[in-house]
């Protein structure tokens, strides 16, 4: 049974309550891959994914002030590596790699963007509460690479790649509309097992986060009922017969 000193500390706390509160979400648990092998049609477990320093190929390169390495191997290739993906029809795809960014706190609303390259063909992304976001080139921003980001490499290289060889940036700028609530999101890149991985540049301190908490309406209906929960209890201990 409710008593009165009790509704009414409660019934100012949610009065009190803001109505929408936004904070700088600064990194969180950070990167972890999961590797699938074709071969063997096997998934690893999400690992902490490798942030290299050094050894990236030379057409990964110029890109952006800030750009993080990622990658499931910790000198971008595994054993064997090829190097002999053939991005017509995905041909010797040795792996699927999803890369996963997880959140400091739920993600509010707005947009993500970012600049990004890869090795060997970026398949989409997707957020923890929300569909898979592909083909990659709708969400492509501002000058498109002269090659198509879906089916061509992320980086500078003549013939197979989205930029040619001496581009001023061998990366690909993608805005992705937001999730609130979304916990994390993913990267989906395909590779042959030598130097996969990603090249990222993004503003963590950009994605913010907004509290969840009853709107309006919601607040003066939950406000009623408690009122009303409180007169009804009164009522009921006026009626009782005094104890003796």
């Amino acid at each position: 049974m409710f008593r009165r000193r009790t509704v009414v500390p409660i019934l100012l706390a949610l009065l009190a309550a803001p109505v929408a509160g936004q904070a700088a979400n600064t990194g969180g648990a950070g990167w972890s891959v999961s590797v699938y092998t074709v071969s063997s049609g096997t998934s690893t477990p999400f690992y902490p994914a490798f942030n290299p320093n050094g050894g990236e190929p030379g057409v990964w390169q110029p890109s952006g002030p800030g750009t993080e390495w990622i990658s499931a191997w910790g000198n971008f290739s595994t054993s064997p590596g090829a190097g002999d993906y053939n991005r017509i029809g995905d041909l010797n795809a040795r792996y699927h790699y999803t890369f996963r960014y997880t959140f400091a706190d739920p993600l509010g609303n707005g947009a993500l963007r970012f600049a990004m390259g890869w090795d060997n063909i970026l398949k989409g992304f997707q957020y923890s509460n929300g569909p898979m976001l592909s083909p990659p080139s709708s969400y492509v921003q501002g000058p498109l690479p002269p090659r198509s980001v879906d089916s061509y490499f992320g980086f500078c290289r003549n013939g197979d790649a989205m930029h040619n060889t001496g581009a001023a940036d061998c990366t690909a700028t993608f805005q992705l509309p937001g999730s609130a609530g979304a916990t994390h999101i993913d990267f989906f890149v395909w590779g042959d097992g030598q130097t996969d991985g990603m090249w990222l540049a993004w503003d963590q301190a950009s994605i913010t986060t907004e509290a969840v908490v009853p709107e309006p309406a919601t607040m003066g209906l939950l406000a009623t009922g408690l009122i009303g929960l409180s007169g009804n209890s009164l009522r009921r201990r006026r009626k009782l017969p005094p104890q003796d």
